[in-house]
């Protein structure tokens, strides 16, 4: 029960407070333990930092894959919208999203590498789960771009919205991904050819 309990209160912290900002006196208090009681289940706050690491980037791939493996039925345009919406409307209520994004965007400077390790493993891992749909697009001519860029250019706009939701707030995330949006779209279907080299 206090493991599960730690990791939740843990999160949660995490998630509001980032690392710096979260002790592990902070994670008892929540819990309703003494601080000492967390070492039964973990190394130190790095160790519990780290597991909660791992099964954020657990949960998120596995988010991913059931949302695009049940995606085949839909149009690539409202995939790809609903995912920005979801990672958005998301981002307002999931801790676990939240803990993902602050965390990797804002890594602990003691943990940078094993962060960034982790959030470049995630990376590569969406990506190719959208290559493959970006080519199953592809081939039935709803785009126009190789399916590699136009998934890269996907990613690129993920991070920016990524980075808004951090930093901004939920109007100014809104007017940006609306405006990305329309641009990022437009690229993936246009079809001028004399625009390449």
């Amino acid at each position: 029960m206090s493991y599960q309990s730690i990791k939740q209160e843990a999160l949660n912290l995490f998630a509001i407070h980032g690392y710096e900002g979260t002790s592990l006196a902070d994670i008892a208090k929540q819990v309703g333990i003494k601080k000492q009681s967390i070492y039964t289940h973990f190394k130190g706050k790095d160790d519990l930092f780290m597991q909660l690491l791992e099964d954020s980037f657990t949960n998120e791939i596995k988010i991913e894959k059931d949302y695009i493996d049940s995606s085949y039925d839909q149009t690539l345009k409202e995939v790809l919208w609903q995912a920005l919406e979801s990672f958005v409307y998301r981002f307002q209520d999931d801790n676990r999203l939240k803990f993902w994004l602050r965390n990797t965007f804002i890594p602990p400077q003691h943990l940078y590498e094993e962060v960034i390790n982790q959030l470049y493993q995630y990376i590569d891992q969406v990506d190719l789960l959208y290559v493959d749909r970006f080519q199953h697009a592809f081939d039935k001519k709803e785009i126009t771009q190789e399916p590699a860029v136009a998934g890269m250019a996907f990613s690129a706009l993920l991070d920016s919205i990524g980075v808004e939701l951090i930093y901004g707030d939920e109007s100014r995330t809104s007017r940006k991904l609306q405006a990305s949006w329309q641009i990022f779209w437009l690229g993936v279907t246009h079809s001028d050819k004399t625009s390449r080299k």
